[in-house]
């Protein structure tokens, strides 16, 4: 399989919402307020607005679903997220990223499959996406 890289995601967020064990898991929500994109061919800011509501698991694993809106640089809008899975015991953060937009410049987006690997540094969760070709 080959791939070639899409973005550098950057994400900030606010103080954890902790909605607590539910009948899945205990679910947190991380609110998004921010962040910056980087890539060839797109690149801009992460909106406020959106968030990451994760599920712990009974094995310690959490189950990630990210929804965030894209603003590239030229102003278009891209819809994104991204189902995963991470295991701090394991050192593994992997995210299967998917995109909508009604832009035509970047509408090669709503035609591809990617994967992310993450990781959480000091300033907030960094995501490296790579386009499956």
């Amino acid at each position: 399989m080959n791939s070639q890289p899409l973005m550098l995601l950057r994400l900030t967020t606010s103080p954890t919402e902790e909605v607590g064990a539910t009948p899945h898991g205990t679910l947190s929500i991380f609110p998004v307020t921010g962040g910056s994109f980087e890539g060839e061919r797109l690149r801009g800011k992460v909106l406020a607005g959106g968030g990451d509501w994760v599920t712990g698991k009974a094995d310690e694993t959490l189950e990630l679903d990210l929804r965030v809106t894209l603003e590239t640089d030229d102003g278009a809008l891209i819809y994104m997220t991204f189902t995963g899975l991470r295991d701090d015991a394991h050192h593994y953060f992997r995210t299967l990223p998917r995109f909508e937009t009604a832009a035509s410049k970047y509408a090669f987006l709503n035609r591809l499959l990617a994967v992310g690997i993450g990781e959480i540094r000091t300033e907030g969760p960094v995501h490296i996406i790579e386009e499956i070709l």
